[in-house]
């Protein structure tokens, strides 16, 4: 075999050289036969992990920041992207600032809203309630909110959305009076006090509704008897040891000081945008993480330590309208094919952040995207990302 340029024959000297060194403990142990089992199995350490995942991504890591540079000197982005790849983080960067204005910089602690990405927290906090028997999907909705007004609503529904439910962000926008940011609470009475029209007849069609993820945090504290953010908190964060998220409350704005704001952009000028009369509402919207989390959240998923494989495979399938029309949309995840390769994933886009995590499931390659500027692109990355890991198929 010959070799047709340099760059082919180092490759294969690293190769093998990465070889031998994963042999050489295989061979001592073969020898000593004497050790213990605690000596023959020696952890690889994290800075040699990290090193040889650098090694064997090399070409690709420098794709990814080639384009990525380019694209945030081109189109201004200020933000956080990782990239893991078969169990290995093997980009992660942060871009631009946190705060515009005094040019503090962004880095891979910086906290985002990660507007409707939410969404599956949410989910999954049903799910686990599911599982433990304190909820069916087949219930309605009246069931555990005695005054809701619409009959006929399951919380399956309300995961997929097929509720017809109208949108809570007029009802606050067109009555609600008082001086305060109102709640989920205050959605569900403005629900009832004013019983706008469905959109339609539940589970007929496919209309996605911040609605009905507020309704379904609103389930999550009656059977639980807690609040929204303590129960992601107790039962998602804390046991995947998610550090950095929470969900936020804008009457109780005490949070860490790595939290960004959101801004509006005009070419390099940047406006803060302030609180609104539709953030106390949760559900749809409001938990805040990082890159690092969320890969933790990524990789939780893989296994079955939150979810049942049963869950798992529910919540990644399409709804099926009473008329056989499947629609894209699981429990909280879109859902798309690319070369017949299964893609599960959600954009988010609120008040100058836009947010996406894409998990390219038989891949093992998960993107996660968190900008807090409202400029568009994150699609966009996202493509360029997948083509450069998946370059050695074409």
């Amino acid at each position: 075999m010959k070799y047709t340029n340099t760059r082919q024959l180092k490759t294969l000297i690293g190769v093998l050289s990465l070889s031998i060194l994963f042999l050489l403990p295989i061979i001592h142990n073969t020898r000593d036969t004497s050790a213990s089992e605690e000596e023959k199995i020696q952890p690889i350490d994290k800075k040699t992990d990290k090193a040889l995942t650098e090694f064997m991504f090399k070409e690709k890591i420098s794709g990814i920041d080639s384009f990525l540079t380019r694209h945030q000197k081109r189109y201004n982005f200020q933000g956080n992207i990782l990239v893991g790849h078969k169990g290995h983080i093997i980009y992660k960067q942060a871009f631009g600032y946190a705060n515009p204005k005094t040019k503090t910089k962004l880095d891979e602690n910086s906290v985002f809203q990660l507007a409707s990405v939410t969404k599956q927290f949410t989910a999954t906090a049903i799910m686990l309630l599911q599982q433990k028997g304190y909820l069916s999907y087949n219930d309605t909705v009246q069931k555990y909110i005695s005054d809701f007004p619409y009959e006929g609503i399951t919380i399956e529904m309300l995961l997929n959305h097929t509720s017809g439910l109208p949108n809570y962000m007029w009802l606050l926008e067109n009555r609600w009076n008082e001086n305060r940011i109102p709640d989920n609470d205050d959605v569900l009475k403005l629900l009832n006090k004013h019983k706008l029209n469905l959109y339609f007849t539940p589970g007929t069609r496919f209309n996605y509704s911040n609605t009905g993820y507020v309704v379904l945090a609103s389930i999550i504290e009656k059977v639980s008897g807690i609040a929204y953010g303590e129960f992601l908190d107790e039962y998602i964060f804390s046991p995947l040891e998610m550090e950095n998220s929470f969900v936020y409350n804008p009457a109780n704005p005490e949070t860490t000081e790595k939290k960004v704001s959101g801004y509006r952009t005009w070419g390099r000028s940047y406006r803060t945008i302030p609180n609104t009369i539709n953030d106390g509402a949760v559900g749809d919207k409001g938990v805040y993480s990082t890159v690092n989390d969320l890969y933790k959240w990524d990789q939780a998923l893989y296994g079955n330590e939150l979810l049942t494989k049963e869950n798992k495979e529910k919540a990644f399938e399409p709804v099926t309208l009473r008329n056989g029309y499947q629609y894209p949309y699981g429990f909280g995840f879109r859902l798309k094919e690319i070369d017949s390769s299964k893609v599960v994933y959600h954009y988010g886009k609120w008040n100058g952040f836009r947010t996406g995590l894409i998990r390219f499931i038989e891949d093992s390659t998960t993107v996660v995207i968190l900008n807090h500027t409202n400029r568009p692109g994150n699609s966009k990355i996202t493509r360029n990302i997948e083509d450069i890991l998946n370059a050695e198929r074409s």
